[in-house]
């Protein structure tokens, strides 16, 4: 997509943001890219939108109105998909008393109005990964969502419910893993990153990717003979 906001650096900052006091974490610290015109928050604004957004009202008219605003600030599909992953964060009601089992309940509900959107909004990888980066700073960002979605489990059956949604493929969640290995351990993300869980589900991805490969080379490779 030529679209650098979904590489996985150190730096987990997507940019400098205020705050827009509207809930009980830093997610608005951390997450909110600097508009491309001067003083207009990209994501921030984005994000606005999808919590404005009504569920009764066609998940269309939101489409529409986020590529509206996609265009007029030369922001990228990248940042409408991050808007959005915020947006359900906040919109499910997280409390400091969810279980992770509540958490993937809450999350599947609300999912099963935008997961359209987010089909729109993902043309390749960089708009899935910008979802993954978008919950994985939401866990390490603090306040009562951090507290919760960077809690083992939550964060593995996030990503989890991402799959099975197909809100992200397998190929966005190892390409992820694979650039978070590389990173530092001990800090906020490598710790997030490195739950037992998370490890487990990961792992699982790949034996899965690897005997996709096998079976599709054996299927090829009898192709080859038949045509002998």
């Amino acid at each position: 997509m030529g679209d650098d906001d979904g590489d996985f650096g150190d730096d987990m900052s997507f940019g400098v943001g205020g705050g827009s006091g509207m809930m009980s974490s830093n997610l608005d610290d951390g997450l909110l890219i600097t508009g491309r015109q001067r003083g207009v928050d990209v994501v921030k604004e984005l994000k606005q939108l999808c919590l404005e957004h009504e569920t009764s009202s066609p998940i269309e008219n939101l489409a529409i109105e986020l590529n509206s605003f996609k265009f007029s600030q030369n922001a990228t599909y990248s940042d409408c998909a991050t808007g959005a992953s915020l947006a359900i964060l906040e919109r499910i009601g997280i409390a400091s008393d969810m279980t992770a089992p509540k958490l993937v309940a809450a999350l599947k509900k609300e999912l099963s109005h935008w997961v359209p959107l987010f089909h729109k909004f993902c043309h390749g990888l960089e708009e899935e990964k910008s979802i993954i980066m978008a919950m994985e700073t939401a866990a390490v960002g603090g306040g009562t969502i951090g507290a919760v979605v960077g809690k083992a489990p939550a964060f593995r059956f996030i990503l989890q419910t991402l799959h099975q949604e197909e809100v992200v493929g397998e190929e966005a969640i190892l390409a992820w893993a694979t650039s978070r290995r590389e990173g530092d351990p001990t800090s906020a993300v490598g710790k997030l990153f490195f739950q037992q869980p998370t490890q487990e589900f990961i792992e699982w991805l790949q034996d899965e990717s690897e005997s996709d490969d096998d079976d599709e080379s054996g299927s090829s490779d009898d192709d080859e003979s038949d045509g002998d």
